[in-house]
């Protein structure tokens, strides 16, 4: 039985050395929040871990699915389970807990569908480098261009999703995978979801590797290139 109206979403590959941690401090803001990780097909200690502390509900995937894959999965079990709200938080223990609770007031205004947490507004420090800091960029005016919307940050991976949102995501076949960000920002700006976005506070990761580094970066940005076009393309038919 659920506790709230809100689920957590946190996608989970192989990540034994922080997953702890982020339990813990959402915990530590509210304990009736609902939590779900799901378990992207890690191969080391994660699901020990969340088990360990404290977190019952957690879907296993049999392989590495990959990051949209896995929230997808999530989105699928708030709708079964009817969630008005639903929250995308990493496992990295990069995002800071009280964030939540200013989404949650975002949502609760009933105004926005999606809230996006900017690390480009908020207090923390965030470099993401060279290589992104230009694909995020790009993002940006391709977003500007096609919707007349500034997302300063549309790959954040906390946002907080409204019911009509996320059961929309749950039943696309053509959810991404991979990566969910500007190409579905356009796509859901376009059909006339409305975004926002607030400061977020960002963390430094403790352990583990981001999903966008080296070479994959650049297979990141000309994949979501792509994606994108593709996304204005369909818009325009």
């Amino acid at each position: 039985m659920k506790k709230t109206d809100c689920l957590i979403i946190i996608p989970a590959y192989n990540e034994e050395q922080n997953i702890s941690r982020v339990l813990q401090d959402i915990r530590k803001l509210d304990t009736d929040l609902d939590i779900v990780v799901i378990n992207d097909g890690s191969r080391d200690k994660t699901v020990e871990r969340v088990k360990k502390a404290g977190c019952s509900k957690v879907i296993t995937l049999p392989y590495n699915l990959g990051y949209g894959g896995a929230l997808q999965t999530g989105f699928k079990y708030a709708v079964n389970m009817g969630y008005q709200f639903v929250i995308q938080f990493d496992a990295d223990g990069q995002h800071d807990p009280e964030d939540i609770l200013t989404i949650l007031d975002h949502l609760k205004t009933g105004i926005p569908d999606i809230v996006i947490g900017s690390r480009f507004l908020g207090r923390g420090s965030f470099d993401p480098g060279v290589m992104k800091k230009f694909a995020i960029t790009v993002f940006r005016l391709l977003i500007k261009i096609s919707t007349g919307v500034m997302i300063t940050d549309p790959t954040s991976g906390l946002q907080g999703l409204t019911n009509r949102v996320f059961t929309r995501y749950a039943t696309r076949g053509d959810y991404p995978e991979d990566y969910p960000d500007a190409d579905t920002l356009i796509s859901m700006i376009a059909a006339g979801y409305r975004v926002v976005e607030f400061p977020a506070n960002i963390r430094i990761r403790h352990s583990g590797n981001s999903m966008h580094t080296g070479i994959r970066t650049i297979y990141y940005f000309v994949k979501m290139l792509v994606s994108i076009l593709v996304v204005l393309f369909r818009n325009k038919m």
